[in-house]
């Protein structure tokens, strides 16, 4: 019951997940651009700065799944759990 919830959790969360993890790599993406255009001779600057924001999305990628997959995950456990409660 727990792990079955847990798999269905999991694949139900990868659609938010992925969504956040686009919109966080957009958001730094923009910051670099706007940083960029505020500065002059920025090439440099803003491939370092573009690299560095996909760098610190990808490190978020596994907490931003654990903390969506967790309350999906507790949501299905608790429901599933009231359902056996109440057929016995």
């Amino acid at each position: 019951l727990r792990l079955g919830n847990l798999i269905l959790a999991i694949s139900l969360a990868t659609v938010p997940t992925a969504i956040t993890y686009g919109t966080l790599s957009i958001h730094g993406l923009n910051i670099c651009r706007n940083l960029s255009s505020k500065i002059t001779s920025a090439d440099k600057i803003k491939e370092k700065c573009d690299e560095a924001a996909w760098d610190t999305t990808k490190s978020y990628i596994f907490l931003i799944g654990f903390f969506i997959t967790l309350p999906t995950w507790m949501w299905f456990y608790l429901s599933m759990k009231k359902k056996v409660n109440q057929s016995k």
